[in-house]
């Protein structure tokens, strides 16, 4: 008789003390979101009070969030550590790069870029021709969503298939430390910033016009102040990083990955028309992004699959 009370009594203690756990489990779940919101906030009010435009790390906080909310947060940290740890030893080092490579200033691109247009100069002909209010801003656009689409991008696949996500850092990895080396070897300043010995009556839109059309110094504060190497024009990241992001497309999505060239396109051009890259920095961009998913994508595959069947035997 005791038995059967004890275990009458344990039935209810036994879902209340599951209720206890669940019930904390749920409070520190949602603890953590509202932590993660309140900092997200803060950054962006820090960010709108200053003039100055969010980073991608404002929109991996955001992923943050939906990641603390579906319970996969330790996963997520897990995950992009390393793709952060990419991005930002890319800046560190990118800093001491461009103070070490602006003493060694090359010409090659924009002596290409004038060979190849037939004499002519093809940022300053885009200026020329072309310059508009609206093709500013697009260009203003195309050319801000750069720093957001690479992380876009990665939680996309990070959501979907571990496996692209991996390949996708380990592609943007060999990617933004080749460039690293060849900003180092071979420096090479924008054509806004030879527009005095090679390029005259180029102007750099976004900071000429796009900024004194918001009333604030946004992009002037974003590439003079917080970007740190001013003479890493080639190759040209701005064209390597949305060109990787459509190889990676294409190869999860085939033909129906097709719409997202616009973002390539969309920002290879505006490169060229603001002055901030010359031809053939956009040609530069494209081969190395190329290179580098050939070499994750591709080659590293073959090399591990060789050295698992020499391991074997």
């Amino acid at each position: 008789m005791l038995y059967v009370i004890g275990m009458a009594d344990s039935k209810p203690e036994k879902q209340k003390r599951h209720y206890e756990a669940e019930s904390g489990r749920s409070f520190s779940r949602w603890l953590a979101v509202v932590f993660v919101v309140i900092f997200t906030v803060a950054v962006g009010v820090l960010d709108l009070t200053h003039d100055i435009i969010p980073g991608p790390e404002f929109v991996i906080l955001v992923f943050l969030i939906y990641a603390t909310y579906v319970k996969k947060m330790w996963r997520f940290v897990k995950d992009w550590i390393p793709f952060l740890l990419i991005f930002v030893t890319y800046e560190t080092l990118n800093s001491v790069v461009g103070t070490v490579s602006k003493f060694n200033i090359h010409y090659g691109p924009y002596f290409f870029d004038v060979w190849l247009f037939g004499g002519h100069d093809p940022n300053l002909v885009l200026q020329t021709v072309l310059r508009t209010p609206f093709l500013n801003w697009m260009g203003a656009f195309f050319y801000t969503i750069y720093f957001y689409v690479p992380t876009v991008f990665a939680f996309v696949i990070w959501r979907e298939s571990r496996t692209d996500y991996w390949q996708y850092t380990m592609s943007l990895g060999v990617l933004m430390y080749s460039c690293l080396a060849t900003f180092l070897a071979y420096p090479v300043a924008p054509p806004w910033l030879n527009s005095d010995l090679t390029s005259h009556g180029l102007t750099r839109i976004l900071s000429s016009s796009v900024d004194k059309s918001l009333g604030v110094p946004a992009y002037k504060t974003l590439y003079d102040f917080l970007g740190p190497n001013l003479y890493a024009a080639f190759p040209s990241l701005h064209a390597a990083l949305p060109w990787l992001v459509f190889l990676f497309s294409f190869k999860i999505g085939k033909w129906k990955a097709l719409p997202v060239l616009i973002l390539p396109v969309g920002t290879w051009f505006s490169a060229v028309y603001l002055g901030e890259h010359y031809v053939s920095d956009i040609l530069g961009g494209i081969a190395y992004a190329t290179i580098s998913f050939l070499v994750v994508v591709k080659a590293l595959p073959i090399i591990m699959e060789r050295r698992r069947s020499k391991s074997l035997h």
